[in-house]
């Protein structure tokens, strides 16, 4: 995955609030955990697919999925700034 693609789906993973700041911090971005956030972000993602944004023209849906499945994936679960999970 290209870092333009990367980027576009990290964006949108924390625009759907599946990817948010530490609550107690602030400090880093952390993994929600909320469902629809997440399902959100797929939307969100196929919305921007189809609109042909930048970081995913020339991607398959597939392809689109799957980077916002990695973002969110990857996310941290524990802040590494005060090494608290997410309330």
């Amino acid at each position: 995955m290209n870092s333009d693609t990367q980027e576009t789906a990290t964006q949108i993973a924390k625009d759907a609030g599946a990817i948010i700041p530490c609550p107690t911090c602030l400090a880093n971005d952390i993994y929600a955990g909320n469902d629809d956030a997440e399902r959100k972000a797929y939307a969100m993602a196929t919305n921007a697919w189809k609109a042909g944004e930048r970081g995913f023209r020339g991607m398959t849906r597939e392809e689109v999925m799957q980077a916002i499945k990695s973002a969110i994936v990857d996310a941290n679960h524990k802040c590494p700034s005060c090494d608290r999970d997410r309330d």
